[in-house]
């Protein structure tokens, strides 16, 4: 089977947007020749820091989130500005979120696709150690609490499913491989 897209746009338009995300529907012909509509979610690059310290703690970031109508426990994480890398957008939500920062950086695989089936949303995930702490200035939208706890557990709560943010699950997931811990 080929990997080339079999789907044909033939029109597109702008149904909404604000400064997070944009919505369009498109006319397209499916793979099969229908005639049909598409709604795609476009959004900035996702980016995530799995902060962790010598003694093998990870720094996570706790918030209500609207949309899921959950308190959700995660790795820190944020969108890139336009014109801003993934690394140094990782580098500010850190900073804005936690107050921390680090001496040392290092990308956790590829890029992920959180949600292809109506988002173009796609993340960068960090590793980040050699922390240092400072002051932390989060948005206005987000009221934080951040805790430490072992990197173990956040393994464990990742397979509780207490951690059910995917750009978190992944980013530990690939930092258990990153250092051969699981």
């Amino acid at each position: 089977m080929s990997e080339h897209n079999p789907w044909a746009r033939l029109s597109s338009r702008l149904v909404y947007r604000n400064p997070w995300l944009t919505v369009r529907e498109d006319q397209v012909l499916s793979p099969h020749g229908a005639r049909g509509i598409y709604g795609v979610i476009e959004t900035r690059l996702a980016t995530g820091v799995v902060a962790l310290t010598e003694k093998m703690e990870i720094c996570l970031v706790g918030q209500y989130r609207y949309p899921t109508e959950e308190y959700s426990w995660e790795i820190p994480e944020g969108g890139a500005n336009v014109g801003e890398s993934g690394l140094d957008a990782a580098k500010r939500e850190l900073r804005e979120e936690t107050g921390l920062e680090a001496q040392h950086w290092e990308r956790l695989g590829g890029e992920v696709h959180l949600s292809n089936c109506f988002s173009a949303e796609r993340g960068e995930l960090f590793l980040a150690r050699e922390l240092q702490e400072g002051e932390s200035a989060p948005d206005d939208t987000e009221l934080l609490q951040v805790r430490w706890v072992p990197f173990s557990d956040a393994l464990q709560m990742v397979d509780r499913g207490e951690i059910k943010d995917s750009l978190s699950i992944i980013g530990i997931l690939r930092a258990s491989r990153f250092l051969k811990l699981g």
